[in-house]
């Protein structure tokens, strides 16, 4: 919205929703694009076709950026409370070069790792978050036998902390700490780690 009203994008205060002041101050009507596009197969097919869909808390669809490791990367809409195994295994095409799964990290930089022992995982919003990830933008990154999980880490922290706006605290020096414990600590045993 900053962006339309021709000023540099800075976070805005959550407590004032869009829909009482957004674009300009006035009530602004603010989604993603996957939402938008639900409504009109909604408005045709009605509510109680959407909620036939997917889980009791999470009804329909939901699309992922299925990415990584695995043999079939894409845009992939699955049904609310589908499997971990059945996107990544049915949908996916397996791991490259059938390589052991190792995890599948959801919910783009700010996301959980699922690790193998829940890959039987219903993908909902309830069950991510149980899982302790998240559903967020979508993003699915699989991971196999190679990766080094600690590295992965690392590539998130940098990333969150390089677009950090850094107006609070927890987060602008928290990320900056953890990045400093990895970077202590990689030094001190960097050929295990490695």
């Amino acid at each position: 919205m900053t962006a339309i009203e021709g000023i540099v994008g800075e976070p805005r205060l959550k407590y004032i929703h869009t829909a009482i002041s957004g674009l300009w101050g006035k009530p602004t009507n603010l989604n993603n694009v996957e939402t938008y596009a639900n409504v009109t197969l909604i408005i045709k097919n009605g509510a109680d076709w959407f909620t036939s869909i997917g889980t009791k808390s999470s009804t329909g669809t939901k699309i992922f950026s299925l990415v990584g490791k695995v043999k079939n990367t894409g845009l992939v809409e699955v049904p609310m409370g589908i499997t971990l195994k059945d996107i990544i295994y049915k949908i996916g095409g397996g791991i490259k070069g059938d390589k052991k799964f190792k995890a599948v990290q959801t919910g783009g930089p700010s996301g959980g790792v699922i690790p193998e022992q829940l890959l039987d995982l219903h993908v909902d919003f309830d069950e991510l978050t149980k899982a302790g990830s998240m559903m967020g933008s979508g993003g699915m990154i699989v991971l196999d036998e190679s990766d080094c999980m600690v590295n992965f880490a690392h590539y998130f922290l940098k990333f969150l902390s390089d677009e950090s706006c850094g107006k609070c605290v927890p987060c602008r020096e928290g990320l900056r700490q953890l990045i400093y414990v990895y970077d202590r600590k990689i030094y001190n045993c960097s050929k295990i780690l490695l």
